[in-house]
């Protein structure tokens, strides 16, 4: 971490606010007491020494997969990953995107809006900068000739499966015999819910292992689910003809993806809907989140497993996914862009119209959360449709631990609780909500 002196520096050369992130605004690392400050100062920085040193630490395996050719493009991924690590905490400028991928065009014209005050890291929204960062290690590895295709945290996700192995068994033999009721549904999405506190962006990269009973672990956490809006969820599902389709746009490989399935699994068995379509990452993203492969990968993870009751899992989601029934959904780089969703009818019409075949939408995890209302200091209070901003292709709901400074739809002065109790309830992903919105 840096020493005093030099963060004094930094503060004074950047203009850093000393405070909160002022209500109504965006959330920025301009802000020093906002958990994006933290995030750039420390956080992100972390991400990318670690990139940097497994690309040295792996480089033996890379070549044996890639070829001794690739020697070259090890080196110079290295070096451009240290290099975008000392721009951030330099607070470099968000430069235009050189290579003509299909998604640079998009970003450079995004990038070209904003303000010219509001070209680095610390000065311009946190979401921005951060999936901005994101991109550009993107951008590094695809410039290359060898490791354009290579998905620089696999390795971590895959991890993350095997290491959750007793958590899924557990809960695959739980879920074999459940009935199509409001409960069971609840006992499910709650697990689903839960299974988004494995996050690797949040712990950069370190390996949380799930323990205990799933189940139980539904019922403890009870009190800290702040929202529930379950049981509107699940009468928007109960109620329709069970022809339609379930959009689940992902978050996380490893345990929470397991929910997922585990979820969506019980969509069909239980004719709730027809079809679950699966909305996957176009590029590596926020370190866990699913892309295509690991969701190919995960199935065939637990079809190989040893274990009986998880190989079964594995090789009936296996069919599932041939029968059409899951389905994943064609890549959509809107996902990995840096825009909020309300923003998605004029951005991206055709995905907004693809949204509103679904009866029901559901959206995983913090940063979709983050994208739902945007990073703005919106009141606790405010109403969840209000912050949607008009964004409302179909019903939908989101699945959110909570691990960002940023929430809506508490009651009166429910927030000045949770802060009397930690000031710091809003990141350590312990809170949840299930928020729902009618179309």
């Amino acid at each position: 971490i840096l020493e005093m002196g030099s963060e004094t520096d930094f503060d004074a050369k950047n203009g850093i606010v000393d405070g909160p992130t002022p209500p109504h605004t965006e959330l920025a690392a301009l802000y020093k007491q906002s958990f994006a400050y933290y995030t750039f100062r420390v956080r992100l920085p972390s991400t990318l020494a670690t990139i940097a040193d497994s690309l040295v630490k792996d480089k033996d395996v890379l070549l044996a997969t890639y070829g001794a050719a690739a020697e070259a493009d090890i080196e110079q991924t290295t070096k451009e990953v240290r290099q975008l690590r000392d721009d951030i905490l330099s607070n470099g400028p968000l430069l235009p995107f050189g290579e003509n991928d299909s998604d640079s065009e998009v970003w450079n014209a995004f990038l070209e809006k904003l303000p010219k005050e509001k070209r680095t890291y610390f000065s311009v929204c946190w979401l921005y900068a951060e999936c901005y960062m994101y991109r550009k290690i993107s951008s590094i590895f695809r410039a290359t000739a060898h490791l354009a295709a290579y998905d620089y945290f696999s390795q971590q996700k895959q991890t993350a499966t095997k290491l959750s192995v007793d958590a899924m068994l557990a809960v695959a033999k739980a879920t074999r015999h459940n009935e199509r009721n409001s409960d069971t549904f609840r006992q499910l999405i709650k697990l689903n819910l839960w299974g988004n506190r494995c996050d690797l962006s949040i712990t950069s990269g370190k390996q949380v292992k799930p323990t205990g009973n799933a189940f139980d672990q539904v019922t403890d956490l009870e009190e800290k689910l702040l929202i529930d809006g379950t049981a509107e969820v699940w009468k928007a599902l109960d109620g329709a003809s069970g022809e339609g389709i379930v959009d689940i746009i992902f978050d996380n490989a490893g345990y929470e993806l397991y929910t997922d399935l585990i979820l969506a699994e019980y969509i069909i068995d239980k004719g709730l809907a027809a079809k679950v379509r699966f909305n996957p990452k176009a590029i590596p993203w926020f370190i866990s989140d699913v892309m295509e492969h690991d969701f190919h990968w995960a199935l065939q993870f637990l079809a190989d497993h040893p274990d009986p009751v998880l190989s079964e899992v594995g090789k009936k989601w296996q069919r599932l996914t041939t029968e059409g029934k899951f389905e994943l959904s064609p890549l959509e780089h809107f996902w990995t862009s840096p825009y909020e969703f309300y923003r998605m009818p004029e951005v991206n019409p055709s995905l907004y119209d693809r949204l509103k075949e679904a009866q029901l939408v559901i959206f995983k995890g913090d940063l979709n959360y983050r994208k739902l209302l945007g990073d703005f200091s919106w009141d606790s209070t405010e109403s969840f449709e209000t912050c949607l901003r008009g964004f409302r292709p179909s019903n939908l709901c989101t699945l959110r631990t909570i691990k960002a400074d940023l929430i809506c739809g508490l009651g009166a002065g429910v927030a000045d609780q949770l802060f009397a109790k930690d000031k710091e309830w809003m990141l350590t992903g312990e809170y949840g909500v299930i928020q729902f919105a009618s179309k």
